[in-house]
């Protein structure tokens, strides 16, 4: 749960907590019924993998937005690209090191590219303040699946498929007040009071592979937006997508000359 979450119709929340042990069968991966398990496997497998492709969709409280890109999800060298299609109107992004370089739909000239840093004194990197990590963390499942040990329960879980791939796809119900509490800090002035007791469960739904990779992450978040006063019935469904897990990325820096202020 992060601030965009709850303020702005959100990206992502994620998984959690207890159950019994992980069993497998011959030909399938394990399946586990303790979420602290069930992280522990996805992140392994992820922090080896380290890259993939993604997509985002999201419908919440009437407004629709879509993103796909890829990443690096590397501790010591993260980086990211992405195109985000939102209100009709497109925007490009790409972090690489402690720096976010975003391309505005309505950017002309030669330097389109305005640049974010967290050590930068500009008017952008004031603007951005500490959020370059938290608008792009969204996209990293790290933040989802770190989400899993604070705040879940595993409901049930079967052995399907997804887009044609073996996978094991898990239900969850997470507490919602436990990510309140946990990212109260994160939470806009007043919006910790606000949400209080308003909402018990999150529900969201988790699919990995044999190889223990996530491949999709759904969350209901209709209540929760209902709760932050959007309109009732306007929906709340967001999917983070991943694949080609371990394939090279291409992310670099946009041309110097193509930035403003360079």
């Amino acid at each position: 749960m992060r601030k965009t979450a709850l303020a702005a119709g959100g990206f992502a929340l994620v998984l959690a907590l207890t159950g019994c042990g992980g069993e497998s069968v011959e030909g399938q991966a394990q399946t586990y019924g303790n979420a602290q398990e069930l992280v522990q496997a996805a992140l392994t497998g992820t922090e080896k993998s380290q890259t993939a492709k993604f997509t985002f969709d999201m419908s919440v409280a009437g407004m629709n937005m879509k993103a796909n890109g890829e990443g690096r999800f590397d501790s010591e060298n993260p980086a990211m690209s992405m195109t985000m299609d939102m209100l009709g109107q497109n925007m490009e992004m790409r972090l690489v090191g402690d720096a976010l370089y975003i391309k505005q739909p309505q950017a002309t000239g030669d330097k389109p590219w305005t640049k974010a840093s967290k050590d930068s004194n500009d008017p952008m990197s004031r603007a951005m303040g500490g959020k370059i990590e938290e608008m792009t963390s969204q996209m990293d499942v790290r933040n989802a699946l770190d989400q899993v040990k604070a705040a879940g329960t595993i409901k049930s879980s079967e052995q399907t498929e997804l887009n044609g791939q073996p996978a094991t796809h898990y239900v969850i119900d997470l507490d919602f007040q436990k990510l309140l509490e946990q990212e109260s800090a994160n939470l806009p002035q007043g919006m910790n009071e606000q949400m209080a007791g308003k909402v018990d469960k999150l529900p969201m739904e988790l699919w990995l592979s044999e190889d223990e990779l996530p491949l999709q992450v759904t969350m209901d978040m209709a209540k929760v937006m209902e709760a932050a006063g959007a309109p009732a019935g306007q929906g709340g469904k967001v999917t983070m997508t991943y694949s080609d897990w371990g394939a090279p990325v291409n992310i670099e820096a946009p041309p110097a000359d193509q930035v403003q202020g360079n």
